[in-house]
């Protein structure tokens, strides 16, 4: 019974995406599987897989990081003002340390101070927000020409598989990974291991910061440049792609990495077929708000019978109890 239920979970973001493709196919008369379309798909996707890929290491733990579409924007405006000073060479080291800055200030924050990771994260995204808009004000910073490359199919492709497969040893192969989901079943229960929580925390939130400031890179190489109003809604959409793939919204064990690589493309498809249908944007946003409603509530009863069998959460916890951890308390 249970083998049968983890079956159907597995299933959901698979089922919601192949019901997208054809019911838009058939509204679209195949318009959707035009090979321009299937390429629009794919690089809007790419910027919020990437972002997601950090954010997920947030989710996992229970957490939320909304400050995404801000940070975006900040660190493609110093990484573009960088690139014009120095070369195109100085824009994904500067564009990281501004996200590791701003993942630091955001963990130290919920995990040192307690301030809750949603509200610390909206403080910020307003903060950054301001902060850009006075940086640039009306002004568009443009690209270097020499970094036009990275905006190439194969360039992007390779990217964001390294990047997967190096995210996804991180998440589910290390001690790391495995001390996110725990914190995100009983946070309690992790800090009696002796793991230190609070580092693990900080640590998840400079990655989240890190991949949205990547993503702002090619972001800004895509449309050309910079501006104050770049990345406007980002994290409602990187938000969005992780629960219309069903990833839980309390984190834990069902925080899987395959389950955002699967939303990210289902919520571009929901927003490129109803544009390709000629629905209005009012439209488009109330269909999303509804499919991501029933989405997260299927995914909570789901969890919510899963858990009441007391499997799910005895198997990652009795682990941490058995092995203990590399992140001590001092």
């Amino acid at each position: 019974m249970m083998k049968g239920k983890i079956n159907i979970n597995t299933m959901i973001p698979f089922m919601i995406l192949g019901g997208m493709l054809v019911i838009f196919g058939i509204a679209t008369q195949g318009q959707v599987f035009a090979k321009q379309n299937l390429l629009n798909l794919f690089n809007q996707s790419v910027a919020t897989i990437i972002a997601g890929l950090g954010m997920i290491f947030v989710a996992s733990m229970g957490g939320t990081d909304i400050t995404h579409g801000s940070l975006l924007a900040v660190a493609a405006a110093f990484s573009a003002m960088a690139g014009q000073a120095s070369g195109a060479g100085w824009m994904f080291p500067v564009a990281i340390l501004v996200g590791a800055l701003s993942g630091l200030l955001l963990g130290v924050l919920n995990a040192k101070f307690k301030v809750p990771s949603f509200m610390a994260s909206l403080s910020m995204l307003i903060a950054l927000r301001a902060f850009v808009s006075w940086l640039l004000s009306a002004r568009v910073i443009m690209v270097p020409p020499s970094i036009k490359f990275i905006d190439g199919f194969s360039f992007k492709l390779s990217a964001l598989v390294v990047l997967i497969l190096l995210i996804g040893y991180l998440f589910k192969y290390t001690p790391f990974g495995t001390y996110l989901r725990a914190i995100g079943e009983n946070e309690n229960a992790v800090k009696y291991t002796g793991i230190n929580v609070d580092k693990i925390k900080i640590t998840a939130f400079m990655i989240s910061g890190i991949m949205a400031a990547i993503a702002g890179i090619f972001t800004i190489v895509r449309i050309g440049g910079s501006s104050n109003t770049l990345g406007s809604g980002f994290e409602m959409k990187v938000m969005m792609a992780m629960f219309i793939g069903g990833i839980p919204v309390q984190g834990g064990t069902g925080t899987k990495l395959y389950k955002l690589i699967i939303g990210a493309p289902t919520i571009i498809l929901l927003e490129n077929g109803m544009v390709l249908c000629g629905a209005s944007g009012g439209v488009t946003q109330g269909i999303r708000g509804v499919v991501l409603l029933a989405t997260v509530y299927l995914t909570m009863v789901i969890y919510s019978k899963l858990d009441k069998s007391g499997r799910r959460k005895r198997g990652i916890l009795s682990n941490l109890f058995l092995k203990g951890g590399n992140y001590e308390s001092n």
